[in-house]
């Protein structure tokens, strides 16, 4: 009988040990990574956008920063968002959520044209 009790223990012991166990499918490495919030920077010097053009994934987040003497805005073409007034120094940020091409421009300066293009 002990011999009995002593083999249940010790089969209980083992798969309490199994049932214990990582699961590997929620690992790290089976989670896919994801986009780095920041797709892009782009400086607002000599009256363009540097670079003018550039390309993202849905979900990040462009940053815009004004190097200029005088003001700019980033304003998008459908005025579906706008920085406002930025001064030198300043820095502004828009997150892209859903794929397309938008484009935009600064309303001080309508020949100051960018577009971004998300994936």
């Amino acid at each position: 009988m002990r011999t009995l009790v002593l083999s249940l223990v010790a089969a209980f012991a083992v798969g309490g040990i199994a049932l214990a166990a990582p699961d590997p499918t929620s690992s790290p490495e089976a989670v896919p990574p994801r986009p780095p919030t920041t797709g892009a920077v782009v400086h607002v010097k000599n009256f363009a956008f540097g670079p003018a053009n550039v390309t993202i994934l849905a979900g990040q987040t462009v940053q815009f920063i004004e190097d200029d003497d005088l003001p700019h805005t980033v304003t998008a073409a459908d005025k579906s968002y706008d920085s406002g007034n930025l001064n030198k120094g300043d820095k502004w940020e828009h997150t892209y959520a859903t794929a397309g091409t938008y484009a935009y421009f600064c309303a001080f300066h309508p020949y100051m044209k960018g577009t971004v293009v998300v994936k």
